[in-house]
């Protein structure tokens, strides 16, 4: 593993992470018994999942929060700033106190090599230590059995998201495969909360949660009774989970009230997932859709917004390792056209890649050096698309151009 160096606080960034992923639990384990085993009491609800956990570890926090508990909450990837991976009470660990954390841990546990996630998580626990918080958020990097997460032991409460094909280069060729890593993570006891999936990976579920003896509450998405902040209809569903997660902490006695639920649902916020962006007076939807199950669920969205039978723009930046053609088959429909773009700082599809796949023979492709440049190409058209353009393929994408938008300096 390339070495981190805490005085360029930028390594922690999406790429160097991922180049440097060490999966296993017997690093960060020593590291957190080394660290006093911060928070070792706290109960942890853990989310672990393909697509979803986002959303459902936002659900959970802001429902919490407008209960008053005192919560810390770790999640991954970032959008704009790795800050936003550490929250107390909805608000981003200091940057000043990030680097202190990390400086020093990185110090004194120098010969445990930790992966960069390790890192943030050690100091997520540290810091979370620090204000004595009374619940902790726990989403899952990737996988679960050996995610840095699952080194925290006390996780009475487990929410599982969507689980689907994604990072098959770590976790398996096969929905099966993943299926097994994510749901290891389930423990004796523990209440499991999750919602309707593929066959296989329900009775991958079940069977895990026999074996060690926890309990399983199935939901199913919400209805209208609840008012939600975050767009999509695929969004009651991660809703659910999240309501779910909140039944079962009041069985353990943390007694949230229903209009604590309604308040955090209606107030919660997710940046970059289907957001609309409006810049130079036009307006470019986003999304962080990464793989097949996450485009499909953009192009059910599709079918509710005006003027899309006449064809929509997309914005398509995906990496190499990714399923492009699963997501390009799901998402482009006739008349559509694909502005293919690089993901910035990561290997990416480009179009001498897709020229030899016979199913994308007949699609209207056009490659560009820049995501900027192919939003240029858009204002030059002769008039705006009716059907607002789409910007989507990968979070580091949409992060780029949330960046340019906000005129921030790459």
């Amino acid at each position: 593993m390339e070495k981190f160096n805490i005085e360029n606080f930028d390594l922690l960034s999406p790429k160097f992470e991922r180049e440097n992923i060490q999966l296993g639990l017997s690093r960060i384990k020593k590291a957190i018994r080394e660290l006093n085993s911060p928070c070792k009491n706290i109960p942890g609800i853990q989310i672990v999942g393909t697509n979803g956990k986002g959303s459902i570890t936002a659900f959970i926090e802001n429902i919490l929060y407008a209960d008053n508990k005192n919560i810390g909450v770790t999640t991954s990837p970032h959008l704009l700033d790795v800050c936003e991976r550490i929250r107390h009470n909805k608000v981003n660990i200091n940057k000043k106190e990030f680097k202190r954390l990390l400086k020093k841990i990185e110090h004194d546990l120098s010969s445990y090599s930790l992966s960069p996630f390790e890192l943030i998580i050690c100091c997520a626990l540290k810091f979370f230590d620090s204000k004595k918080v009374d619940l902790l958020i726990l989403e899952a990097g990737l996988g679960g059995r050996l995610d840095a997460t699952t080194a925290h032991h006390l996780r009475p409460v487990i929410a599982i998201g969507n689980i689907d094909l994604d990072h098959q280069e770590y976790l398996g060729e096969t929905i099966e495969k993943i299926a097994k890593e994510k749901v290891a993570v389930i423990e004796k006891n523990a209440f499991v909360i999750t919602c309707n999936q593929n066959i296989k990976v329900e009775e991958i579920i079940k069977k895990r949660a026999e074996e060690v003896g926890a309990k399983i509450i199935w939901k199913e998405s919400l209805l209208n009774d609840y008012v939600l902040g975050l767009k999509g209809n695929f969004q009651k569903q991660n809703a659910a989970v999240a309501v779910g997660v909140i039944e079962a902490l009041n069985n353990l006695g943390f007694t949230i009230k229903e209009s604590s639920i309604k308040k955090g649902l209606k107030n919660t916020k997710w940046n970059g997932r289907l957001e609309i962006i409006n810049y130079l007076n036009k307006k470019i939807l986003i999304d962080s859709a990464h793989n097949y199950s996450a485009a499909k669920a953009l192009s059910e969205e599709r079918k509710t917004w005006n003027n899309n039978q006449e064809g929509v723009y997309w914005i398509l930046g995906v990496q190499i390792q990714k399923d492009i053609v699963s997501m390009i088959k799901v998402l482009i429909k006739e008349n559509d056209h694909i502005l293919l773009v690089p993901v910035p700082n990561q290997t990416s599809w480009r179009l001498k890649d897709l020229s030899s796949i016979y199913d994308l023979k007949n699609l209207n492709i056009t490659e560009f050096k820049r995501f900027d440049l192919a939003f240029n190409y858009l204002l030059e058209l002769e008039k705006w698309p009716k059907c607002n353009p789409v910007i989507t393929g990968s979070i580091f994408l949409v992060a780029e151009f949330i960046k340019f938008t906000n005129n921030q300096k790459f």
